[in-house]
Protein backbone atom coordinates (compact mmCIF):
# COMPACT_ATOMS: atom_id res chain seq x y z
CA UNK A 1 0.00 0.00 0.00
CA UNK A 2 0.83 3.71 -0.47
CA UNK A 3 2.41 4.54 2.97
CA UNK A 4 2.94 8.08 1.75
CA UNK A 5 -0.61 8.60 2.23
CA UNK A 6 -2.57 9.73 5.26
CA UNK A 7 -5.77 9.76 4.46
CA UNK A 8 -7.40 11.60 7.63
CA UNK A 9 -5.02 14.09 7.36
CA UNK A 10 -6.14 14.43 3.34
CA UNK A 11 -9.74 14.74 4.11
CA UNK A 12 -8.51 17.69 6.81
CA UNK A 13 -7.05 19.45 4.36
CA UNK A 14 -9.62 19.05 1.69
CA UNK A 15 -12.60 19.77 3.63
CA UNK A 16 -10.42 23.08 4.96
CA UNK A 17 -9.37 23.74 1.68
CA UNK A 18 -13.19 23.21 0.10
CA UNK A 19 -14.28 26.47 1.69
CA UNK A 20 -17.50 24.74 2.81
CA UNK A 21 -19.94 26.18 5.65
CA UNK A 22 -21.04 23.60 8.49
CA UNK A 23 -24.73 23.83 10.02
CA UNK A 24 -23.82 20.21 11.69
CA UNK A 25 -20.89 19.39 14.78
CA UNK A 26 -18.65 20.89 16.23
CA UNK A 27 -20.46 24.27 17.38
CA UNK A 28 -17.03 26.27 17.61
CA UNK A 29 -17.42 26.58 13.83
CA UNK A 30 -14.13 25.82 12.73
CA UNK A 31 -12.52 28.30 15.62
CA UNK A 32 -14.54 31.03 14.27
CA UNK A 33 -15.94 30.94 17.83
CA UNK A 34 -12.91 30.17 19.66
CA UNK A 35 -12.07 33.53 21.72
CA UNK A 36 -8.43 34.71 21.81
CA UNK A 37 -7.23 33.71 25.05
CA UNK A 38 -8.11 30.39 24.21
CA UNK A 39 -6.73 30.24 20.60
CA UNK A 40 -3.21 31.56 22.12
CA UNK A 41 -2.83 28.48 24.44
CA UNK A 42 -4.35 25.25 21.82
CA UNK A 43 -4.12 27.50 18.61
CA UNK A 44 -6.61 28.25 16.22
CA UNK A 45 -5.70 25.80 14.04
CA UNK A 46 -6.45 22.62 16.08
CA UNK A 47 -10.10 24.06 16.37
CA UNK A 48 -9.68 24.19 12.44
CA UNK A 49 -8.82 20.37 11.97
CA UNK A 50 -11.72 19.34 14.38
CA UNK A 51 -14.02 18.25 11.83
CA UNK A 52 -16.76 15.47 11.92
CA UNK A 53 -16.05 13.99 8.18
CA UNK A 54 -12.69 13.07 8.96
CA UNK A 55 -13.82 9.65 10.57
CA UNK A 56 -15.69 9.07 7.08
CA UNK A 57 -11.04 8.56 6.32
CA UNK A 58 -10.26 6.24 8.85
CA UNK A 59 -11.04 3.05 7.62
CA UNK A 60 -8.50 3.46 5.04
CA UNK A 61 -5.80 4.84 7.46
CA UNK A 62 -6.58 1.90 9.86
CA UNK A 63 -5.75 -0.58 6.48
CA UNK A 64 -2.56 1.60 6.10
CA UNK A 65 -1.90 1.12 9.53
CA UNK A 66 -2.33 -2.59 9.86
CA UNK A 67 -0.06 -3.50 6.37
CA UNK A 68 3.10 -1.19 7.54
CA UNK A 69 2.86 -3.07 11.30
CA UNK A 70 2.05 -6.31 9.86
CA UNK A 71 -0.96 -6.68 11.42
CA UNK A 72 -4.35 -8.64 10.27
CA UNK A 73 -6.37 -5.49 10.66
CA UNK A 74 -6.24 -2.15 13.05
CA UNK A 75 -8.58 -0.63 14.57
CA UNK A 76 -8.18 3.05 16.09
CA UNK A 77 -9.56 4.39 18.99
CA UNK A 78 -9.95 7.63 20.51
CA UNK A 79 -10.44 7.44 24.49
CA UNK A 80 -7.16 5.97 25.47
CA UNK A 81 -6.00 2.46 25.28
CA UNK A 82 -8.04 2.21 28.71
CA UNK A 83 -11.24 1.56 26.34
CA UNK A 84 -8.91 -0.47 23.58
CA UNK A 85 -8.69 -2.69 27.02
CA UNK A 86 -11.98 -2.81 27.91
CA UNK A 87 -13.31 -3.61 23.84
CA UNK A 88 -10.66 -6.61 23.65
CA UNK A 89 -11.69 -7.96 27.19
CA UNK A 90 -15.29 -7.50 26.18
CA UNK A 91 -14.85 -9.18 22.80
CA UNK A 92 -12.70 -11.96 24.26
CA UNK A 93 -14.43 -13.14 27.57
CA UNK A 94 -18.36 -12.29 29.19
CA UNK A 95 -19.86 -13.51 32.80
CA UNK A 96 -18.92 -15.80 34.06
CA UNK A 97 -15.90 -17.20 31.88
CA UNK A 98 -12.50 -17.38 33.54
CA UNK A 99 -9.95 -15.48 31.93
CA UNK A 100 -5.55 -15.43 32.76
CA UNK A 101 -4.21 -12.70 33.22
CA UNK A 102 -0.70 -11.06 34.11
CA UNK A 103 -1.27 -9.87 37.78
CA UNK A 104 0.87 -6.60 37.06
CA UNK A 105 -1.82 -5.48 34.86
CA UNK A 106 -2.60 -1.60 34.89
CA UNK A 107 -6.21 -0.94 36.66
CA UNK A 108 -8.31 -0.33 33.23
CA UNK A 109 -7.95 -4.22 33.34
CA UNK A 110 -9.69 -4.38 36.76
CA UNK A 111 -12.08 -2.00 35.23
CA UNK A 112 -13.10 -3.99 31.99
CA UNK A 113 -13.15 -7.17 34.42
CA UNK A 114 -16.23 -5.24 36.30
CA UNK A 115 -17.72 -4.61 33.01
CA UNK A 116 -17.94 -7.95 31.08
CA UNK A 117 -17.84 -9.47 34.53
CA UNK A 118 -15.49 -12.03 34.16
CA UNK A 119 -13.52 -14.19 36.61
CA UNK A 120 -9.77 -13.49 36.84
CA UNK A 121 -7.43 -16.09 37.61
CA UNK A 122 -4.05 -14.85 38.18
CA UNK A 123 -0.40 -15.30 36.51
CA UNK A 124 2.14 -14.03 38.99
CA UNK A 125 4.94 -11.99 37.09
CA UNK A 126 8.24 -13.18 37.95
CA UNK A 127 9.99 -11.02 41.00
CA UNK A 128 13.58 -10.00 40.71
CA UNK A 129 15.14 -9.97 44.06
CA UNK A 130 17.81 -8.38 43.44
CA UNK A 131 16.32 -5.51 41.40
CA UNK A 132 13.03 -5.51 43.40
CA UNK A 133 10.80 -4.89 40.36
CA UNK A 134 8.71 -7.46 38.56
CA UNK A 135 9.29 -8.86 35.30
CA UNK A 136 7.01 -10.86 33.01
CA UNK A 137 5.85 -14.33 33.22
CA UNK A 138 7.71 -17.03 30.76
CA UNK A 139 5.74 -19.50 28.37
CA UNK A 140 6.10 -21.95 30.59
CA UNK A 141 4.14 -20.70 33.55
CA UNK A 142 1.51 -19.57 30.78
CA UNK A 143 1.59 -22.85 29.83
CA UNK A 144 1.36 -24.61 33.26
CA UNK A 145 -1.51 -22.35 34.70
CA UNK A 146 -3.07 -23.31 31.51
CA UNK A 147 -3.14 -26.73 32.32
CA UNK A 148 -3.90 -26.11 36.03
CA UNK A 149 -7.28 -24.42 34.23
CA UNK A 150 -8.20 -25.45 31.06
CA UNK A 151 -11.43 -23.49 31.09
CA UNK A 152 -9.53 -19.98 30.44
CA UNK A 153 -11.26 -18.52 27.57
CA UNK A 154 -8.41 -16.37 26.84
CA UNK A 155 -4.61 -14.52 27.95
CA UNK A 156 -3.58 -11.09 28.45
CA UNK A 157 -0.01 -10.26 29.18
CA UNK A 158 1.12 -7.05 29.62
CA UNK A 159 4.67 -6.92 27.39
CA UNK A 160 6.82 -4.37 27.71
CA UNK A 161 6.79 -3.47 31.66
CA UNK A 162 7.14 0.03 32.83
CA UNK A 163 10.69 -0.62 32.91
CA UNK A 164 11.08 -2.29 29.02
CA UNK A 165 11.34 -5.78 30.10
CA UNK A 166 9.75 -8.22 27.54
CA UNK A 167 8.19 -11.54 27.94
CA UNK A 168 8.64 -14.14 25.26
CA UNK A 169 5.56 -13.32 23.53
CA UNK A 170 5.93 -15.69 20.62
CA UNK A 171 6.13 -18.93 23.24
CA UNK A 172 3.45 -17.30 24.94
CA UNK A 173 1.16 -17.34 22.14
CA UNK A 174 2.59 -20.76 20.92
CA UNK A 175 1.08 -22.01 24.35
CA UNK A 176 -1.81 -20.10 24.17
CA UNK A 177 -2.36 -21.69 20.44
CA UNK A 178 -1.94 -25.30 21.05
CA UNK A 179 -5.29 -25.06 23.27
CA UNK A 180 -7.25 -22.72 20.77
CA UNK A 181 -6.74 -19.66 23.25
CA UNK A 182 -6.62 -16.53 21.75
CA UNK A 183 -3.58 -14.21 23.97
CA UNK A 184 -4.04 -10.36 24.43
CA UNK A 185 -1.27 -8.17 24.53
CA UNK A 186 -1.02 -5.36 26.40
CA UNK A 187 1.74 -3.65 24.34
CA UNK A 188 0.98 0.15 25.44
CA UNK A 189 4.83 1.03 25.45
CA UNK A 190 5.65 -0.88 22.10
CA UNK A 191 3.57 1.06 19.18
CA UNK A 192 7.61 1.77 17.80
CA UNK A 193 8.43 -2.26 17.84
CA UNK A 194 7.55 -2.44 14.37
CA UNK A 195 9.40 0.15 12.96
CA UNK A 196 13.49 -1.08 14.13
CA UNK A 197 15.11 -4.17 13.88
CA UNK A 198 17.32 -3.65 17.03
CA UNK A 199 13.50 -3.23 19.25
CA UNK A 200 11.60 -6.22 20.94
CA UNK A 201 9.69 -7.97 18.57
CA UNK A 202 6.49 -6.33 17.90
CA UNK A 203 4.09 -8.29 19.66
CA UNK A 204 1.14 -8.33 16.43
CA UNK A 205 4.08 -10.04 14.52
CA UNK A 206 5.22 -13.21 17.51
CA UNK A 207 1.52 -14.41 17.35
CA UNK A 208 -0.86 -12.36 19.53
CA UNK A 209 -4.36 -12.34 18.41
CA UNK A 210 -4.95 -8.50 19.64
CA UNK A 211 -2.21 -6.10 20.41
CA UNK A 212 -3.07 -3.04 22.11
CA UNK A 213 -0.78 -0.16 21.97
CA UNK A 214 -0.87 3.49 23.42
CA UNK A 215 0.07 6.15 20.46
CA UNK A 216 0.88 8.58 22.72
CA UNK A 217 3.71 6.57 25.16
CA UNK A 218 6.57 5.93 23.00
CA UNK A 219 5.03 6.63 19.86
CA UNK A 220 3.77 10.76 18.75
CA UNK A 221 -0.39 10.31 18.88
CA UNK A 222 -2.36 12.74 21.14
CA UNK A 223 -3.14 11.93 24.43
CA UNK A 224 -5.59 9.27 24.19
CA UNK A 225 -4.82 7.49 21.08
CA UNK A 226 -4.49 4.06 20.55
CA UNK A 227 -4.72 1.53 18.34
CA UNK A 228 -5.63 -2.38 18.50
CA UNK A 229 -3.99 -4.70 16.06
CA UNK A 230 -5.56 -8.23 14.76
CA UNK A 231 -3.09 -10.84 14.56
CA UNK A 232 -3.60 -13.27 11.14
CA UNK A 233 -5.34 -16.06 13.56
CA UNK A 234 -8.96 -17.12 13.86
CA UNK A 235 -9.44 -16.60 17.18
CA UNK A 236 -10.89 -13.72 17.36
CA UNK A 237 -13.87 -12.25 14.93
CA UNK A 238 -13.02 -8.77 13.79
CA UNK A 239 -16.91 -8.09 13.27
CA UNK A 240 -17.62 -8.95 17.15
CA UNK A 241 -14.22 -6.59 18.03
CA UNK A 242 -16.21 -3.51 16.01
CA UNK A 243 -19.78 -4.35 17.71
CA UNK A 244 -17.82 -3.85 21.62
CA UNK A 245 -16.03 -0.83 20.66
CA UNK A 246 -19.17 0.31 19.31
CA UNK A 247 -21.22 -0.30 22.93
CA UNK A 248 -18.48 1.47 25.00
CA UNK A 249 -16.66 4.03 22.76
CA UNK A 250 -17.92 7.67 22.08
CA UNK A 251 -20.24 8.43 18.75
CA UNK A 252 -18.05 11.61 18.49
CA UNK A 253 -14.53 11.14 17.70
CA UNK A 254 -11.85 13.21 17.70
CA UNK A 255 -10.15 14.15 14.27
CA UNK A 256 -7.42 15.29 16.18
CA UNK A 257 -6.49 12.24 17.39
CA UNK A 258 -6.88 9.99 14.17
CA UNK A 259 -5.14 12.57 12.58
CA UNK A 260 -2.48 12.55 14.76
CA UNK A 261 -2.41 8.53 14.45
CA UNK A 262 -2.28 8.51 10.76
CA UNK A 263 0.15 11.02 10.52
CA UNK A 264 2.63 9.12 12.74
CA UNK A 265 2.39 5.94 11.00
CA UNK A 266 3.08 8.02 7.70
CA UNK A 267 6.18 9.49 9.18
CA UNK A 268 7.35 6.24 10.63
CA UNK A 269 6.70 3.66 7.71
CA UNK A 270 8.95 6.23 5.78
CA UNK A 271 11.84 7.69 8.13
CA UNK A 272 11.18 5.39 11.14
CA UNK A 273 13.94 2.76 10.71
CA UNK A 274 16.58 6.34 10.61
CA UNK A 275 14.83 8.03 13.55
CA UNK A 276 14.61 5.12 15.84
CA UNK A 277 18.48 4.16 15.17
CA UNK A 278 19.63 7.87 15.85
CA UNK A 279 16.99 7.65 19.46
CA UNK A 280 18.94 3.97 20.35
CA UNK A 281 22.17 5.72 19.57
CA UNK A 282 21.60 8.21 21.83
CA UNK A 283 20.01 5.75 24.53
CA UNK A 284 23.34 3.99 24.21
CA UNK A 285 25.61 7.22 24.59
CA UNK A 286 23.50 8.00 27.56
CA UNK A 287 23.53 5.03 29.20
CA UNK A 288 27.22 4.81 29.18
CA UNK A 289 27.59 8.43 30.12
CA UNK A 290 25.27 7.58 33.43
CA UNK A 291 27.17 4.56 34.28
CA UNK A 292 30.26 6.15 34.82
CA UNK A 293 28.57 8.18 37.34
CA UNK A 294 29.21 7.56 40.70
CA UNK A 295 26.33 6.91 42.75
CA UNK A 296 24.18 6.37 39.89
CA UNK A 297 23.33 2.43 38.40
CA UNK A 298 21.83 2.03 34.90
CA UNK A 299 19.89 -0.95 33.71
CA UNK A 300 21.36 -2.43 29.96
CA UNK A 301 21.04 -5.44 27.60
CA UNK A 302 22.48 -7.37 30.51
CA UNK A 303 19.07 -7.91 31.93
CA UNK A 304 17.91 -9.88 28.82
CA UNK A 305 17.95 -13.49 30.10
CA UNK A 306 17.69 -11.95 33.72
CA UNK A 307 15.23 -14.81 34.94
CA UNK A 308 12.13 -14.41 32.79
CA UNK A 309 13.08 -11.07 30.73
CA UNK A 310 13.22 -12.29 26.70
CA UNK A 311 13.38 -8.55 25.59
CA UNK A 312 14.59 -5.48 26.74
CA UNK A 313 13.47 -1.80 25.27
CA UNK A 314 16.81 0.47 25.07
CA UNK A 315 14.49 3.34 25.50
CA UNK A 316 13.58 2.99 28.48
CA UNK A 317 16.27 4.87 30.70
CA UNK A 318 16.11 3.38 34.30
CA UNK A 319 18.47 5.00 36.87
CA UNK A 320 19.22 3.60 40.64
CA UNK A 321 19.68 6.53 42.72
CA UNK A 322 19.56 4.75 46.53
CA UNK A 323 23.02 4.99 46.82
CA UNK A 324 22.87 8.48 46.84
CA UNK A 325 20.91 7.76 49.78
CA UNK A 326 17.14 9.36 48.61
CA UNK A 327 14.42 7.43 46.87
CA UNK A 328 13.06 7.72 43.26
CA UNK A 329 10.26 9.18 44.03
CA UNK A 330 12.87 12.22 46.15
CA UNK A 331 15.14 12.33 43.08
CA UNK A 332 12.33 12.74 40.27
CA UNK A 333 10.44 14.97 42.22
CA UNK A 334 14.24 16.84 42.58
CA UNK A 335 14.74 16.74 38.81
CA UNK A 336 11.58 18.63 38.17
CA UNK A 337 11.89 21.11 40.55
CA UNK A 338 15.42 21.85 40.23
CA UNK A 339 16.60 20.65 36.61
CA UNK A 340 12.98 21.16 35.13
CA UNK A 341 13.24 17.97 33.55
CA UNK A 342 9.69 15.38 34.67
CA UNK A 343 10.48 11.61 34.49
CA UNK A 344 8.20 9.08 33.67
CA UNK A 345 8.62 7.11 36.94
CA UNK A 346 9.85 7.05 40.46
CA UNK A 347 9.79 4.48 42.64
CA UNK A 348 11.80 3.11 45.51
CA UNK A 349 14.91 2.72 44.47
CA UNK A 350 15.20 4.32 40.76
CA UNK A 351 13.96 6.91 38.52
CA UNK A 352 12.70 5.98 35.29
CA UNK A 353 12.83 8.19 31.74
CA UNK A 354 10.87 6.96 28.64
CA UNK A 355 12.97 7.71 25.68
CA UNK A 356 11.34 8.78 22.36
CA UNK A 357 12.55 9.10 18.77
CA UNK A 358 11.63 12.60 19.40
CA UNK A 359 14.45 13.65 21.61
CA UNK A 360 17.35 15.59 19.84
CA UNK A 361 20.90 15.74 21.41
CA UNK A 362 20.21 19.00 22.98
CA UNK A 363 17.33 17.15 25.27
CA UNK A 364 19.71 14.81 25.70
CA UNK A 365 22.46 16.31 26.83
CA UNK A 366 20.07 18.53 29.37
CA UNK A 367 18.92 14.85 30.92
CA UNK A 368 22.72 14.15 31.34
CA UNK A 369 23.53 17.00 33.26
CA UNK A 370 20.45 16.85 34.94
CA UNK A 371 21.07 13.43 36.62
CA UNK A 372 24.73 14.36 36.89
CA UNK A 373 23.88 17.48 38.93
CA UNK A 374 21.35 15.25 41.51
CA UNK A 375 24.61 12.64 42.03
CA UNK A 376 27.43 15.61 42.42
CA UNK A 377 25.11 16.90 45.39
CA UNK A 378 22.09 14.87 45.86
CA UNK A 379 19.29 16.59 48.06
CA UNK A 380 18.73 15.49 51.81
CA UNK A 381 16.41 12.70 52.60
CA UNK A 382 13.23 14.75 52.92
CA UNK A 383 11.36 11.23 53.53
CA UNK A 384 11.71 8.04 55.15
CA UNK A 385 12.91 5.10 52.99
CA UNK A 386 10.80 2.19 51.68
CA UNK A 387 11.05 -1.13 52.36
CA UNK A 388 9.51 -3.19 49.48
CA UNK A 389 8.50 -6.54 50.42
CA UNK A 390 9.15 -9.75 48.07
CA UNK A 391 6.14 -9.90 45.41
CA UNK A 392 5.30 -13.10 46.97
CA UNK A 393 4.29 -11.24 50.63
CA UNK A 394 1.91 -8.87 48.62
CA UNK A 395 0.23 -11.78 46.92
CA UNK A 396 -3.56 -11.38 48.05
CA UNK A 397 -6.35 -13.83 47.63
CA UNK A 398 -9.29 -13.63 45.53
CA UNK A 399 -11.97 -14.12 47.65
CA UNK A 400 -14.59 -12.75 45.88
CA UNK A 401 -14.93 -11.77 42.03
CA UNK A 402 -13.75 -8.04 41.43
CA UNK A 403 -17.53 -7.15 39.50
CA UNK A 404 -19.59 -8.77 43.06
CA UNK A 405 -16.73 -7.14 45.81
CA UNK A 406 -17.18 -3.47 43.39
CA UNK A 407 -21.32 -3.36 43.61
CA UNK A 408 -21.04 -4.95 47.06
CA UNK A 409 -22.94 -3.21 50.09
CA UNK A 410 -18.80 -1.63 51.64
CA UNK A 411 -17.98 0.31 54.60
CA UNK A 412 -14.88 2.39 54.97
CA UNK A 413 -12.46 0.90 58.30
CA UNK A 414 -9.34 1.90 59.98
CA UNK A 415 -7.98 -1.26 59.99
CA UNK A 416 -8.89 -3.64 57.09
CA UNK A 417 -6.32 -6.39 57.57
CA UNK A 418 -8.36 -9.79 56.78
CA UNK A 419 -11.69 -7.82 55.01
CA UNK A 420 -12.80 -8.17 51.23
CA UNK A 421 -11.22 -4.82 49.38
CA UNK A 422 -14.49 -3.49 47.55
CA UNK A 423 -11.88 -0.29 46.07
CA UNK A 424 -9.02 -0.99 43.63
CA UNK A 425 -5.55 0.77 45.12
CA UNK A 426 -3.14 1.18 42.30
CA UNK A 427 0.03 3.32 43.04
CA UNK A 428 0.89 5.60 40.19
CA UNK A 429 3.09 5.57 37.77
CA UNK A 430 2.75 2.63 36.62
CA UNK A 431 -0.95 2.48 37.87
CA UNK A 432 -0.68 -1.42 38.54
CA UNK A 433 -3.18 -2.29 41.44
CA UNK A 434 -1.55 -3.30 44.85
CA UNK A 435 -5.53 -4.38 45.99
CA UNK A 436 -8.12 -5.06 43.95
CA UNK A 437 -12.20 -5.18 44.19
CA UNK A 438 -12.37 -8.94 46.22
CA UNK A 439 -9.24 -9.38 46.86
CA UNK A 440 -8.85 -9.67 50.72
CA UNK A 441 -6.27 -7.48 52.60
CA UNK A 442 -2.97 -8.51 54.47
CA UNK A 443 -0.80 -6.60 57.02
CA UNK A 444 2.10 -6.67 54.18
CA UNK A 445 0.20 -4.74 52.02
CA UNK A 446 -1.53 -2.49 53.73
CA UNK A 447 1.99 -1.69 55.31
CA UNK A 448 3.53 -1.14 52.05
CA UNK A 449 0.78 1.00 50.78
CA UNK A 450 0.85 3.27 53.85
CA UNK A 451 4.55 3.43 53.85
CA UNK A 452 4.84 4.00 49.92
CA UNK A 453 2.54 6.96 50.81
CA UNK A 454 4.40 8.30 53.34
CA UNK A 455 8.15 8.17 51.01
CA UNK A 456 5.86 9.73 48.19
CA UNK A 457 4.52 7.01 46.42
CA UNK A 458 1.17 8.38 44.45
CA UNK A 459 -2.21 6.79 44.97
CA UNK A 460 -4.65 8.74 43.10
CA UNK A 461 -7.54 6.06 42.75
CA UNK A 462 -7.98 4.89 46.74
CA UNK A 463 -11.55 6.18 48.51
CA UNK A 464 -9.54 7.51 51.16
CA UNK A 465 -6.45 9.64 49.70
CA UNK A 466 -4.73 9.44 52.97
CA UNK A 467 -5.14 5.53 53.23
CA UNK A 468 -6.19 6.48 56.85
CA UNK A 469 -9.02 4.10 55.88
CA UNK A 470 -9.86 1.67 53.02
CA UNK A 471 -12.84 0.45 51.19
CA UNK A 472 -14.31 -3.12 52.04
CA UNK A 473 -17.12 -4.90 51.88
CA UNK A 474 -19.65 -5.23 54.60
CA UNK A 475 -19.72 -8.56 56.68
Amino acid sequence: MNQESAPVLETIDEFRNAGTYSFGLPGHRLGRGVDERTAATLSRGVFEADIEVAKQAVPEAEKLFADAVGARDAVFTTCGSSISIHTALLTVTGPGRRILIDRNVHKSVVASLILAGAEPVWLRPRWDYENEIAHPATAGDVSEALERHPDVSAVLAITPTEYGTGADVRGIAEACHRRGVPLLVDEAWGAHFPFHPDLPTAAVRAGADLTIQSLHKAGGGLCQSSIILLGHGDLVDPVDLRLRLDLITTTSPSALFYGSIDGWRRHLAAEGEHLLGQALERAARLRERLGAVPGLAVMGPDIIGHDSVAEWDPLKLSVEVADLGITGYQARAWLESEQKVLAQLGDARRVICALSYADDDAAIERLARAFEALAAAPPKPDRPSLAIPPLDELNLEQAMSPRDAFFARTEQVKDPVGRIAAEMISPYPPGVPAVLPGERFTAPVVEYLRAGKAAGMTIPDASDPDLETFRVVRE
